[in-house]
């Protein structure tokens, strides 16, 4: 029995506009399951089928080796080439080659997909590892660019207390600051590791679903509050506060989540091990095997096992049983890694070397984002501390020159008061001649200002960190509730302080 395909099919639009990036892990996991199938002595037609009907983007090339073999009567190591020479992948074209060459001399197929798999791990892992240091680089540029609003904002105040500036002058500040956060996050984005970490099935792990709940009913309630908020014209920093309230909870489920669905991956590999080894030794089916391991070495996954092993023993459908397990762990990785390890058993592959090709392919990615979640880590909090400091520098500056600015104004002479009232003349220019109009509009560049690092740098985290997309809820309640909170004090503790010295 196989191993089904939970995936839609992929359509012909999809497939022809995939992420170039995602192109190496899925390379990486069709060879794995490629050598894994092998070993069950499958025919050149079969495994070349089963690997046709992954979803994922390195499959298209051998869906075409396949259908060029079928539909012109080629043998696969003529079909190979073919394809091979209109590949522009160069690892995928170099493969390609090298695999018709394989078959067209004879070479044991099952040795020669391993040490593939194994080549195409270090490679991968390489290429992963030299993106980990791109982003490191980038994060202390990105906490250089960062700066760039808090200086321009700090600029614009000096040239307001100098002179009087135009709309002209204070909207290029707002588009530099913009640019510049949009340039940021966008390098962070295109240099990070892309990989999807959890599955897309109908039914995912419980912190999914219920995050997914709720966040069909808490956002659209902190849109209503934020609306009814700013009718009631209610301080800018309390909408902030209050949205963050609400999106909060969403996010804290989604980072729960990531968190045990990181244990999960680097638990799967052992458990696949264990299971292959177990079967190959006593000869056994998957769920006698699995009654033989020691539950607790299981690590998260316990419970996990525990009832996949009830489920198998009270004799529903193996199917049933794997994908219910699949999709309760809520994993990418333990869904390719299992679609690897059942497809080989069922297929009559040798349980050991099944487990080790699936096993090896989850071990190999679960150290890698081992490596970034600690430089991701380090940057989380960095940025989120930038950002404190930055949102409550940008409004302590404005309101200290609002509040200097008021106090000057009292300083002015009324109208019709003599020239013997006051020592010396008051110019009217800077400090002493700002237009209200023109600082309510500054107030709206800080604002924007403010508003513009909420997002950059919660995508910037995001992209840096990866993982469930519900995790830029968690980031946006963070960075939002610290604005909103400096919005919110800041002025009024500046009000104070000008107060006690007047």
């Amino acid at each position: 029995m196989k191993f089904p395909n939970f995936k839609k099919k992929e359509t012909k639009k999809k497939e022809e506009n995939f992420d170039a990036l995602l192109l190496e892990v899925d390379f990486f996991c069709q060879l794995a399951y490629m050598a894994a199938i092998a070993t069950s002595g499958i025919s050149r037609s079969g495994m070349f089928y089963q690997a046709a009907r992954l979803p994922y983007s390195a499959t298209r090339y051998f869906r075409r080796v396949d259908f060029v073999a079928k539909m012109f009567n080629h043998d696969y190591s003529q079909a190979c080439r073919i394809v091979g020479e209109k590949t522009k992948d160069p690892a995928i074209k170099a493969f390609l080659l090298r695999f018709s060459g394989a078959l067209s001399s004879g070479e044991d197929i099952t040795g020669f997909l391993s040490r593939e798999s194994a080549i195409v791990s270090e490679t991968y892992g390489n290429s992963y590892e030299r993106r980990l240091d791109l982003v490191k680089k980038w994060a202390d540029g990105y906490v250089a660019l960062m700066l760039v609003p808090a200086l321009i904002s700090v600029m614009g105040v000096v040239t307001l207390m100098l002179g009087v500036v135009s709309v002209t002058f204070l909207a290029s500040m707002i588009v530099l600051s913009i640019v510049a956060s949009i340039v940021g996050s966008w390098f962070l984005y295109r240099t990070s590791p892309r990989e999807v970490k959890n599955h897309s099935f109908p039914i995912r792990s419980k912190e999914q679903e219920l995050a997914r709940s709720l966040a069909k009913l808490l956002i659209p309630i902190a849109v209503i509050a934020v609306m009814l908020l700013f009718v009631m014209k209610v301080d800018l920093g309390l909408m902030l506060i209050v949205a963050g309230a609400f999106i909060l909870p969403v996010g804290l489920l989604a980072m729960s989540d990531d968190r045990k669905v990181t244990k999960r991956d680097s638990d799967i590999a052992s458990f696949l091990r264990s299971v292959g080894g177990t079967m190959q030794a006593i000869g056994a089916t998957a769920a006698e095997a699995i009654s033989r391991l020691d539950f607790r070495s299981l690590g998260i996954l316990k419970d996990d096992v525990s009832l996949l092993h009830t489920r198998l023993v009270a004799g529903i459908s193996a199917y049933a049983c794997w994908r219910s397990f699949v999709e309760e762990t809520g994993s990418e990785l333990i869904n390719r890694s299992v679609t690897t390890f059942w497809d080989g058993i069922t297929l009559g592959g040798e349980p050991q070397e099944v487990g080790h090709e699936a096993s090896a392919f989850a071990l190999k990615v679960s150290l890698l984002r081992a490596q970034r979640s600690q430089i991701s880590a380090g940057f989380t909090w960095l940025t989120i501390a930038m950002h404190s400091v930055l949102s409550l520098l940008i409004m302590f500056v404005y309101s200290v020159f609002v509040s200097f600015t008021e106090i000057i104004e009292r300083l002015m002479p009324s109208e019709g008061a003599t020239q013997s009232n006051i020592p010396v003349s008051i110019p009217s220019f800077g400090l002493f001649g700002q237009d209200p109009a023109l600082l309510d509009l500054f107030y709206v560049f800080i604002i924007i200002v403010v508003f513009v690092m909420i997002i950059a740098n919660s995508f910037s985290i995001h992209a840096v960190s990866g993982g469930h997309p519900m995790k830029l809820v968690f980031y946006l309640a963070l960075t939002g509730s610290i604005s909103g909170i400096v919005i919110l004090v800041v002025p009024s503790l500046v009000d104070m302080l000008f107060k006690s010295m007047w």
